[in-house]
């Protein structure tokens, strides 16, 4: 495959890639034919798109059992667990994840980190051997929690000696405090134990109460493992009074600890219990990110009684973060990486990015810039990673002229 004309994120110059094997074998060579030619028109070419966060277990269930009515997490965490968790069998996990590699694929999405509950976390450790498409790591996720079954840390060890990468946890859902303060150094432990790497769900409420994420970062800095962990989610920082908040990123910032936000899914879930007004629930993204966290984006739940909807576009995720956090156009530029670098970073992936004589991995974007990426969160042009890849040429017509450029970039920024 020769890929023409496409403008690399990177230093945002025109450049060719041949692709031969599903290896580039080198980027601006002359002289280079190939019977398959992309014409990629000064569009933006950057890596694949890693989503870090997600449910894949028991995405696109929300048949499986009633519809969540209060639209809250704990109706649709309960739903899952009671109703959903156990219909579910090893075939039908397969089923559902062939689905939506596909889905991940066409959005350039290449990387996933889905956090599995423990009824369903060795099926999932199974069927993922199934799929080639994306490359999917695993998070054995104890919800509600360590201390709420007497085996739970017991089945968390075996889904780490099965293959599961990542120790989950969720302190602030534990009976009490002491004991969300205790499973925190239980993850560690594992961590620790078996060399894996520590994610979880740490405040995703809107309570400014619940502070479980200095519990996770002090650990991390007294453990020196700031970066193997990850703080997930953290939307009750958005209740939290400032004068708190830039303490507790002073002591993130010398953990060295990585967040993930989930700004469709969070938006969607917090708030609930206020009448008005209502808070936005979300990590205060913008914020960390100019005090120096690395942070990224993730889809979170699609298709289920947590998020009936979802589609897999890390593009929407992104201006929905741009939207809600209240980001300006002077913040644009680098955007991306909390879609692409960052997310990368977070999921510890060797070898990310464009390189000759590496495995193709890369899209192209329906958009000449990071603008308009943004802007118009179209699915990408070209996804490739090695010998597959998908092709979304989308084509707008009036009066059966063309005026595709036109409509897909406004602005040249």
């Amino acid at each position: 495959m020769l890929v023409k004309n496409v403008r690399f994120y990177s230093d945002n110059k025109l450049h060719d890639i041949y692709v031969e094997e599903g290896i580039i074998q080198c980027i601006d060579c002359k002289g280079k034919k190939d019977d398959l030619v992309f014409e990629g028109r000064g569009r933006l070419l950057l890596p694949p798109f890693v989503n870090p966060h997600s449910h894949l277990g028991y995405a696109l269930t929300l048949n499986y059992g009633r519809k969540n009515r209060s639209g809250t997490l704990q109706e649709g965490a309960m739903i899952t667990r009671n109703e959903i968790s156990p219909k579910i069998s090893e075939d039908d996990v397969v089923s559902r994840l062939k689905k939506l590699e596909k889905l991940f694929f066409i959005n350039g999405v290449l990387y996933v980190r889905t956090h599995e509950i423990l009824s369903l976390v060795l099926k999932v450790i199974k069927a993922r051997k199934e799929i080639s498409l994306i490359n999917l790591q695993i998070v054995a996720f104890p919800s509600p929690g360590f201390f709420y079954s007497d085996n739970s840390i017991d089945l968390t060890e075996i889904a780490l000696n099965e293959g599961a990468e990542v120790v989950g946890l969720i302190p602030n859902w534990e009976p009490t405090k002491d004991l969300g303060a205790e499973s925190v150094k239980i993850a560690f432990d594992l961590a620790e134990k078996y060399g894996k790497m520590i994610d979880g769900h740490i405040d995703e409420n809107d309570d400014p109460a619940s502070r479980f994420v200095e519990y996770v970062a002090y650990e991390a800095l007294k453990r020196n493992l700031g970066d193997r962990t990850t703080i997930s989610h953290m939307t009750a920082s958005h209740s939290y009074s400032s004068d708190y908040f830039y303490k507790l990123v002073n002591l993130m910032n010398l953990a060295k600890v990585n967040v993930i936000s989930n700004p469709v899914v969070s938006t969607h879930l917090q708030g609930r219990y206020d009448s008005y007004p209502k808070r936005r629930g979300l990590a205060r993204i913008k914020e960390m990110m100019s005090r120096g966290i690395n942070v990224g984006l993730g889809t979170d739940n699609i298709g289920d009684p947590i998020y009936p909807l979802g589609d897999g576009n890390m593009l929407r995720v992104l201006q929905e973060a741009f939207l809600i956090d209240h980001f300006t156009s002077e913040d644009i530029e680098g955007m991306l990486k909390l879609i692409t670098y960052n997310s990368a970073k977070i999921m510890k992936l060797k070898d990310y990015g464009i390189k000759e004589n590496k495995k193709a991995e890369f899209v192209v974007l329906n958009a000449k810039s990071e603008y308009e990426a943004l802007r118009n969160i179209l699915p990408p042009a070209l996804v490739v990673s090695g010998k597959n890849f998908a092709q979304n040429e989308i084509e707008f017509r009036i009066n059966d002229k063309d005026v595709t450029d036109e409509v897909e970039n406004l602005i040249e920024y």
